[in-house]
């Protein structure tokens, strides 16, 4: 009888360990909206979040703290609208490094995160950067000025 409830012991403590590792290093919360997000966000606390606007869904994932900062994954799930350029997009991700208490969104400054997406990003930003600058100069204008500085 001793040496059963030597091994229940053991059993039990062995399973109270596997589930402090699991809330330790596993478990995130699941918040149902943006305010909930930022109260986690704010304490760099680990929770996810599915933000489905009109045009995009999001997914953010906040990581823990790393380096006094707040480690975000923000990935895109899908593109509902837009240029097909925004397509290419979908099932990207980066890893924003915000400070610890700004609740802003990680796209919001993408100068603190890194990834594929960020990259992608960026380069959507500079051909509609373009696109604008040829459609209001006229491409003779912009070759000129182009001609000029070099």
């Amino acid at each position: 009888m001793e040496k059963r409830s030597q091994i229940l012991l053991i059993i039990s403590i062995f399973v109270v360990f596997l589930i402090a590792m699991y809330f330790t290093f596993f478990f995130s919360y699941r918040c149902s909206d943006i305010s909930c997000f930022q109260i986690h966000q704010e304490k760099c606390v680990r929770a996810k979040f599915l933000e489905d606007t009109e045009d995009i869904t999001w997914f953010y994932k906040i990581k823990g703290k790393e380096d006094k900062k707040c480690k975000i994954n923000a990935e895109i799930l899908q593109v509902k609208e837009g240029s097909l350029d925004k397509i290419k997009l979908e099932g990207t991700s980066m890893d924003c490094y915000l400070q610890i208490g700004d609740i802003s969104l990680p796209e919001s400054d993408l100068s603190k995160c890194h990834g594929i997406l960020k990259e992608e990003l960026q380069e959507i930003i500079i051909n509609n950067a373009h696109r604008y600058i040829i459609d209001n100069i006229g491409k003779g204008k912009v070759n000129e000025i182009l001609n000029n500085t070099l």
